[in-house]
């Protein structure tokens, strides 16, 4: 629980507004309520993005609760990796992360200035409404892990469920469309054969009055 005193005060984290617990965690003159937000601001700061926090007042999420270090390890599958792209050569990885964090134009300024972080991304391109980061990056430079923990590390963790992860369609049964093939050829002809019948005529007496009036 923060400090009465600096509640009372309203001591405000620099990054995402909280108020801080402690009045210790501080660089250049700002304070931060933990480590975490510091290290968020620093990344900024190298990267010449601090333009990030003019945009809104105090726009960060708040990085008390530590993301583990091997959270997305899971990444480094490559069947993973293959449900998750949208396309892959030899050297490009199309890929589109849903961050439930996105909120504010400040976001979306950060977002889609990515590639000033982690050189190996190409482009990073925002569905505000859809809160969906479109990225694209070179294999060579980076891996989808690396960009999955580069946006967690500026506050914006991606949400990744496995079991939403789009299904391969099953290949098609060509023995079953050789079977819905015969199947069709045999009920047309049992049409043919029923057809008189639908019409109402008796074969029989058709072939009589024919032998009659010869």
């Amino acid at each position: 629980m923060p400090a009465p005193e600096l509640i009372a005060k309203k001591i405000q984290c620099y990054h995402c507004g909280e108020v801080c617990p402690t009045d210790k965690i501080l660089l250049e003159e700002k304070k931060f309520c933990c480590e975490g937000c510091k290290m968020v601001y620093q990344i900024l700061n190298q990267s010449d993005l601090c333009e990030y926090y003019n945009l809104n007042e105090n726009p960060g999420i708040s990085q008390r609760i530590k993301v583990r270090k091997d959270k997305f390890a899971f990444l480094d599958d490559e069947k993973i990796q293959l449900q998750l792209v949208s396309f892959k050569n030899d050297t490009q990885v199309h890929v589109t992360f849903y961050l439930p964090q996105m909120h504010c134009s400040s976001c979306l300024y950060l977002l889609e200035n990515l590639y000033r972080i982690e050189p190996g991304i190409v482009s990073s391109k925002v569905n505000f409404t859809r809160k969906e980061v479109d990225i694209v990056f070179l294999t060579p430079q980076t891996s989808l892990r690396l960009v999955a923990e580069t946006l967690t590390s500026i506050g914006y963790e991606p949400y990744i469920s496995l079991n939403d992860l789009k299904e391969k369609r099953p290949a098609i049964n060509k023995s079953m469309v050789y079977q819905l093939g015969v199947a069709g050829f045999c009920f047309g002809n049992i049409m043919l054969m029923s057809f008189p019948e639908y019409l109402g005529i008796d074969a029989s007496e058709t072939g009589c009055e024919v032998f009659s009036a010869g």
